[in-house]
């Protein structure tokens, strides 16, 4: 009986293979982009929404608060610590104390400035990607310690998902996502 009980709690409880639906998982086969979908929702504005990829060794999903009008998820890592990576998805962004960059291989049309607030032994400072209609923001807040190599792994993890891709998967579902290039009924 306690074996039964034990057993009904973790399948209850929701521990197991299931994904966390909080988790901004960019979209692909058996992943929940729940949360991508309510960072969309929450910038209508914006041309693209952050989302992770993968999770690099040592890295975890921290939490998240998606509001109206912005949102934001932070990551975790064994070595930079905890909350060592918040992305923040807002309409605009101040750039006015980075420097513009390259873009790096890859990455959509969009703008991008770096801002180093702090360098070894620890690393703070802030990445920008400006685009239509938003701003992403990697605030990387670093324990001392940690190196350079904790910034490309977190970079490595990140990448972005259009909105026009949400809205044309959605509307497979008979779904709208309202906000930039799409009217709303209402």
């Amino acid at each position: 009986m306690v074996v039964a009980l034990v057993v009904a709690s973790v399948v209850l409880s929701g521990c197991g293979q299931g994904q966390n639906s909080s988790v901004p998982l960019c979209p692909g086969p058996g992943r929940n982009a729940a949360a991508v979908v309510l960072m969309a929702q929450a910038v209508p504005s914006a041309a693209y929404v952050p989302c992770i990829s993968d999770f690099p060794a040592g890295w975890t999903f921290g939490g998240e608060r998606i509001r109206n009008g912005g949102s934001e998820f932070w990551m975790d890592s064994d070595r930079a610590g905890f909350h060592a990576l918040t992305v923040l998805l807002d309409p605009t962004c101040d750039v006015s104390t980075a420097v513009e960059v390259p873009p790096e291989a890859g990455e959509p049309p969009m703008k991008r400035y770096e801002e180093p607030k702090v360098l070894p032994p620890t690393f703070s400072g802030n990445r920008y990607y400006v685009f239509p209609g938003g701003c992403v923001t990697y605030r990387f807040s670093f324990l001392q310690g940690a190196t350079f190599a904790q910034v490309v792994e977190a970079s490595e993890a990140l990448t972005f998902v259009a909105r026009s891709l949400g809205v044309t998967e959605l509307a497979k579902d008979g779904l709208i996502l309202c906000g930039r290039g799409v009217h709303c009924p209402g």
